[in-house]
């Protein structure tokens, strides 16, 4: 697709930099030698990788006003708008499913919850919600607080179901792996379709803190299309940052940070921090006009899902390719051959670090080719 609209490059070089560390995390060169940071915390706390998904859930919210907005002021009707939401949001969800089914597509043990599963309900849903408040509301400040109002009471909403719903077996308010709410509401409805069989990260009671993630960064996209100075939304940007990390330290005694429950006090921790980061971003590219170092995680960013759906691919084919190694006599797979005979031996232990680096600069190319030629794949 010919690029022919504008865009935000804050905000395609904050989407590339979350899809280049979805990159290193999902592609290690070494299991054995992951460092710690890519990967996920086992329960309660946070890395760097806990950050990738929310970050990535964040700025499809940050688009959704300037998407929509973008079709109103060319003269496309709501409900024109409101077909292509829910056709973009069906392919999405449908590109996961088939991710989950590749290659073999046994639909008695396919996952159905997942990755684009999530971005595809959050899209439709905070989509949705931004066009009948942008309906009800004739005043920006009027729709901005309507949507903080349901984004914060979903938060309450879904601290007060895991504290204080029964759960068989297991009583109120477990906050562990098993027996809380969010395992007990995925084995009744999903069981033999989950990504282990008793465990789903992106399973369905957690996507309503993510729908909080997504209408935060909507929030976002709005101060962004504000017609305030560019020093007003850079103050607004960052006060709101500082909140939600503020409130998230609040939050975390009691609902503790956590990635795979997605928890209240997690949304506004990485919202926050994925505010700020935005407002980093727009400083450089819109305000000092400095971003051409950035210009390889813009390329990648305006093609994300793209990227994440072909390398998934790549993942389930290419890496797994059983290979013998004349050296040792084993049969390893291709990623781990490829590390340990052409990276391992000069890495001194950061093999898999290198290995997911170099992964992500050769897509920064293919990507960075397809730029030059402005031609962009998005879904």
């Amino acid at each position: 697709m010919k690029q022919n609209s504008l865009r935000f490059e804050c905000i395609d070089i904050l989407r590339g930099l979350a899809i280049s560390l979805m990159l290193m995390v999902n592609n290690p060169g070494n299991p054995a030698t992951i460092p710690p940071q890519l990967k996920h915390a086992a329960w309660n706390g946070g890395t760097i990788a806990d950050l990738v998904f929310p970050f990535f859930i964040f700025i499809m919210g940050v688009v959704v006003p300037i998407s929509i907005n973008n079709r109103l002021e060319k003269g496309t009707s709501r409900a024109t708008i409101i077909v292509h939401i829910f056709s973009r949001s069906s392919l999405i969800f449908l590109l996961g499913i088939v991710l989950n089914g590749f290659p073999f597509f046994d639909l008695t043990i396919i996952r159905i919850p997942g990755v684009l599963q999530r971005i595809a309900v959050v899209y439709l849903v905070s989509s949705l919600i931004f066009l009948l408040l942008r309906s009800i509301f004739k005043k920006e400040a009027f729709q901005i607080g309507a949507q903080l109002l349901t984004s914060v009471l979903l938060l309450i909403l879904y601290y007060i179901l895991l504290k204080y719903i029964h759960v068989p077996g297991y009583g109120r308010g477990v906050m562990e792996l098993q027996g809380n709410l969010v395992q007990y509401i995925d084995l009744k409805f999903l069981q033999g379709h989950l990504y282990t069989p008793n465990w789903d990260p992106e399973g369905i009671l957690s996507t309503i803190p993510a729908l909080s993630t997504g209408l935060i960064g909507v929030i976002a996209g709005m101060i962004l299309l504000s017609p305030n100075s560019r020093l007003i939304k850079m103050t607004i940007l960052v006060s709101s940052g500082v909140l939600l990390l503020f409130s998230a330290e609040l939050f975390n005694p009691f609902f503790p940070y956590n990635k795979n429950l997605w928890s209240s006090s997690f949304v506004l921790l990485t919202a926050g921090l994925g505010i700020l980061s935005l407002a980093f971003f727009y400083l450089i590219t819109d305000i000092l006009k400095s971003g051409r170092l950035l210009v390889p995680f813009k390329v990648i960013g305006a093609s994300a899902i793209f990227v994440y759906f072909t390398t998934e691919l790549i993942g389930r084919t290419l890496w797994l390719i059983p290979v013998h190694d004349s050296i040792s006599g084993n049969t390893m797979t291709f990623k781990i051959w490829f590390t340990e005979r052409l990276i391992s031996p000069w890495a001194h232990g950061l093999d898999s670090l290198y290995f997911s680096i170099s992964y992500v600069i050769f897509w920064m190319v293919i990507m960075g080719f397809l730029h030059y030629r402005k031609i962009y794949i998005r879904l």
